[in-house]
């Protein structure tokens, strides 16, 4: 979830989800995203992403930091809330027999939110080195539950339970670079930074939250991996290099697509972290020694701003080595570019990835067809209101089943704005429209058939962000 781009005609991307705050320009680090926990300094609210640990150098302004040979520690959180209207293919299922068995219809409204806690330690050494770590918690939800006793919210509630999102440390210096380890953000997240695929002017568009309100078969994929779990999920050693001119450049490798965690196996079997062949197909789709290579631009000519980046990733897999068909994927092997221009507040750009990968960061099953996803998207961003909007299309194989006879083919656009009423107060509407496609796939019940090869959804959402 992306929050509040503020832009001037000097800046490539807003850094301040509150007016009075100083705005970030393009040769700063600092991430523009307040709904995600990322804002500007001098503001206290922060996530798990600061100045401090996304550049070799302390981005300015940024957040508070520590004098030689002291730490300073950071406790944040937000609460967001908001009414969703959708309508999509899959809101209503038919039943089946003279009792109409497994009938249901969902309502065309609900209200939806969460909260989210940031921790974050900062220190540094009397010999110059920074250092620190960074953890995000998020909250689970349990299902709706009823009884003829009781069908209020209590046990609802008690199913609702807190995970860690982000768990990573840092090592840092302005002269060698940036170390970070654990769990956390690529290249591909820190370099884009949702800029570039425009997910900062309300909620995230189509990587933030109005579209739980639809049902998931009916959501077009996310493709970019940009701010996306897909990414940020697994544990990997992330390294940034100091800045040369206008540009610096980030490296990042992880073993396997397993978080933080201890070692789960009593021998070698399916479910093991690190895996590197199986007989089971389940295990097959796992990528092995994910890597990414990426370079960031930012400059400023005159009153116009420029933030590239490119980035190449790539991987190994899990081998199968079962006898059923079907069931052999490739490496991922994909390019990755953005662009975006500010001028007078208003920033035009977007987004292309293309090579072998299938979903949203997924491999691509073998013989299926190579995906490709561009975005384009137009924002304003002027005192305390930012508004936008985006479309993409994403094509891909889509059903591994399905390989040498369709792919799939998916559009979204996305339009919104965000509007700070006050320090830690803001307000956000989003609308979302969104079509899949695939011949001979039938979303609702994710299997091969004739039925709901394609679905369509739309989705308007409106709420309050609050922010300490």
């Amino acid at each position: 979830m992306r929050l509040l781009l503020r832009a001037a005609a000097t800046t490539i991307l807003a850094g301040s989800a509150i007016p009075a705050l100083a705005q970030t320009t393009p040769t700063t680090n600092l991430p523009p995203s307040p709904m995600q926990g990322i804002v500007a300094a001098p503001s206290p609210v922060q996530g798990a992403n600061s100045s401090n640990n996304t550049a070799a150098a302390v981005g300015k302004p940024g957040v508070a930091n520590p004098v030689p040979g002291s730490i300073v520690t950071r406790v944040n959180a937000r609460v967001v809330f908001y009414t969703a209207l959708e309508s999509s293919s899959l809101d209503q299922t038919a039943g089946t027999g003279p009792a109409n068995t497994g009938a249901a219809k969902l309502a065309p409204y609900t209200t939806l939110g969460f909260m989210r806690l940031y921790f974050a330690m900062d220190g540094l050494a009397t010999n110059g080195l920074r250092y620190g770590g960074s953890i995000e918690v998020r909250q689970n939800f349990g299902a709706a539950t009823g009884s003829t006793a009781n069908n209020q919210s209590s046990a609802s509630t008690t199913g609702s339970t807190l995970f860690v999102r982000r768990a990573f440390g840092y090592l840092a210096g302005d002269k060698w670079g940036l170390l970070r380890f654990g769990q956390g953000d690529s290249p591909l997240g820190i370099f884009d930074n949702g800029v570039t695929t425009f997910q900062n002017f309300d909620d995230g568009a189509w990587n933030g939250d109005v579209q739980a309100a639809i049902p998931s078969n009916a959501q077009p994929t996310f493709p970019f991996l940009s701010l996306a779990g897909a990414d940020y999920g697994s544990s990997k050693i992330v390294y940034f290099t100091p800045k040369f001119g206008p540009m610096d450049f980030g490296l990042s490798w992880a073993p396997n697509n397993a978080s933080l965690q201890n070692s789960n196996c009593s021998f070698a079997a399916t479910g093991c972290y690190n895996l590197s062949s199986s007989s089971l197909a389940t295990d097959a789709t796992r990528f092995t020694n994910w890597w990414v290579a990426a370079a960031r631009y930012q400059d400023v000519f005159g009153p116009v701003g420029v933030y590239g980046m490119a980035a190449y990733y790539g991987s190994g897999h899990v081998n199968y080595t079962g006898a059923t068909p079907g069931n052999q994927f490739n490496n991922l092997s994909v390019g990755d570019f953005g662009l975006a221009v500010t001028y007078s507040g208003f920033t035009v750009g977007g987004h292309l990835t293309a090579g072998n990968t299938n979903g949203q960061g997924a491999l691509q099953p073998a013989g299926g067809a190579h995906a490709i996803a561009w975005l384009a998207g137009l924002q304003y961003a002027g005192g305390p209101l930012v508004i936008g909007g985006s479309f993409y299309n994403y094509q891909s194989q889509g059903s591994p089943s399905l390989v040498g006879i369709s792919q799939r083919n998916e559009n979204a656009f996305a339009f919104g704005f965000t509007y700070t009423i006050a320090p830690g107060l803001a307000i956000w509407c989003q609308y979302l429209y969104g079509t899949r496609h695939q011949g001979d796939f039938n979303f609702q019940t994710n299997t091969v058939g004739t039925a709901f090869n394609d679905v369509k959804s739309q989705a308007f959402g409106i709420g309050p962000v609050i922010r300490w």
